[in-house]
Protein backbone atom coordinates (compact mmCIF):
# COMPACT_ATOMS: atom_id res chain seq x y z
CA UNK A 1 0.00 0.00 0.00
CA UNK A 2 0.99 3.39 -1.17
CA UNK A 3 0.69 6.41 1.26
CA UNK A 4 1.37 10.03 0.53
CA UNK A 5 3.97 11.67 2.68
CA UNK A 6 5.39 15.26 2.95
CA UNK A 7 9.01 15.50 2.56
CA UNK A 8 11.41 18.66 3.93
CA UNK A 9 14.62 18.17 1.65
CA UNK A 10 17.34 20.91 0.48
CA UNK A 11 16.86 22.84 -2.50
CA UNK A 12 20.00 21.65 -4.32
CA UNK A 13 19.23 17.66 -3.41
CA UNK A 14 15.99 17.74 -4.65
CA UNK A 15 17.00 19.39 -7.95
CA UNK A 16 19.27 17.04 -8.07
CA UNK A 17 16.79 14.21 -7.93
CA UNK A 18 14.65 16.46 -10.20
CA UNK A 19 17.94 15.97 -12.92
CA UNK A 20 18.27 12.29 -12.28
CA UNK A 21 14.60 11.63 -12.75
CA UNK A 22 14.44 13.16 -15.94
CA UNK A 23 11.38 13.73 -18.10
CA UNK A 24 9.90 9.89 -18.19
CA UNK A 25 10.58 9.34 -14.25
CA UNK A 26 8.91 11.09 -11.40
CA UNK A 27 10.23 12.76 -8.48
CA UNK A 28 8.46 10.18 -5.86
CA UNK A 29 9.73 6.98 -8.29
CA UNK A 30 13.48 7.99 -7.61
CA UNK A 31 13.10 9.09 -4.05
CA UNK A 32 11.13 5.19 -3.94
CA UNK A 33 14.33 3.64 -5.39
CA UNK A 34 16.78 5.47 -3.61
CA UNK A 35 15.54 4.74 -0.30
CA UNK A 36 14.82 1.32 -1.30
CA UNK A 37 18.50 0.88 -2.64
CA UNK A 38 19.52 2.59 0.73
CA UNK A 39 17.75 0.60 3.76
CA UNK A 40 18.65 -2.41 1.42
CA UNK A 41 22.76 -1.99 2.00
CA UNK A 42 21.94 -0.89 5.61
CA UNK A 43 19.67 -4.07 6.21
CA UNK A 44 23.18 -6.00 4.88
CA UNK A 45 25.50 -4.22 6.59
CA UNK A 46 23.51 -5.15 9.98
CA UNK A 47 23.34 -8.51 9.10
CA UNK A 48 27.19 -8.42 8.49
CA UNK A 49 27.64 -7.16 11.57
CA UNK A 50 27.50 -7.94 15.01
CA UNK A 51 25.32 -6.18 17.34
CA UNK A 52 27.58 -3.34 18.74
CA UNK A 53 25.01 -3.28 21.95
CA UNK A 54 25.75 -7.68 22.04
CA UNK A 55 29.30 -6.69 21.95
CA UNK A 56 29.55 -4.31 24.84
CA UNK A 57 27.49 -6.24 26.98
CA UNK A 58 30.01 -9.42 26.91
CA UNK A 59 33.04 -6.65 27.14
CA UNK A 60 31.26 -5.24 30.44
CA UNK A 61 30.94 -8.32 31.83
CA UNK A 62 33.86 -10.13 31.14
CA UNK A 63 35.85 -6.95 32.89
CA UNK A 64 33.73 -7.45 36.07
CA UNK A 65 34.65 -11.11 36.29
CA UNK A 66 38.44 -9.84 36.34
CA UNK A 67 37.57 -6.98 38.53
CA UNK A 68 36.25 -9.36 41.13
CA UNK A 69 39.66 -11.71 40.58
Amino acid sequence: MRIRTNLIIEETLLAKIDRLAGDKNKRAATIEKALREFIEREEIKEANNPKTDVVSEKAGSETKQRARV
